[in-house]
């Protein structure tokens, strides 16, 4: 589930420890073929996207983290525990009840956060991974991102080709693999499966 480092050098690798962050982007990457221990499973996957506001790359630019959850919000699931972390709050059922008191994962755009990055070196490679998220220490202001910030769902009504089209090639390439992707490109109805579409209001306490 972790990304792997970009090849060439368009990006260079996120440093290891604890950084402050920003998420810019959120994208749904629709139903995905993995295969695990032999055996081939699809799963709904996201795509969450981080830059480090105290870290800059040698151009000048702020670094940026991404990672692959299974959009799942099981007691088990990656994606909640990191965002239970983040909130510094445990989900309670009024947050997956749907509209419109649900909570809607587009909230997370522009936040702050506490991210724990470590190395791993596999074979030749070195990849960069989020261990922990954590909410904002008290007194800590959430930097404002400098990438554009962008949400795209695999949804009728939240899908925007514009913002498809500025992806990059791999990440467009992976979505154009989910059926979901060419039932809403050809036209053909989706079955609305969001388990968090819309806006939460929340005690002030809690940053999303």
């Amino acid at each position: 589930m972790y990304l792997p480092a970009p090849s060439g050098n368009e990006f260079e690798l996120a440093p290891a420890g604890t950084h402050l962050a920003v998420c810019y982007r959120v994208i749904d990457l629709g139903t995905q073929k993995s295969t695990y221990n032999g055996k081939e499973k699809e799963q709904h996957k996201i795509l969450i996207s981080w830059e480090l506001a105290d870290e800059m790359m040698t151009d000048g630019k702020p670094f940026i983290i991404g990672q692959r959850y299974t959009w799942s919000m099981s007691e088990k699931a990656t994606l909640r525990k990191h965002l239970e972390s983040w909130r510094g709050a445990a989900f309670q059922d009024k947050d997956f009840a749907g509209p419109p008191n649900g909570f809607n994962i587009r909230n997370i755009l522009g936040k702050g956060c506490i991210l724990t990055i470590a190395h791993k070196e596999e074979g030749d490679r070195t990849y960069a991974n989020i261990t922990g998220i954590g909410k904002l220490m008290k007194g800590m202001t959430s930097p404002m991102p400098t990438n554009t910030q962008m949400f795209l769902w695999l949804e009728t009504g939240l899908w925007d080709m514009n913002t498809f089209n500025i992806l990059g090639d791999g990440l467009k390439k992976i979505i154009m693999q989910a059926p979901e992707y060419v039932a809403i490109t050809t036209g053909r109805p989706i079955a609305p499966e969001s388990e968090n579409p819309a806006p939460d209001d929340m005690n002030d306490e809690v940053p999303f």
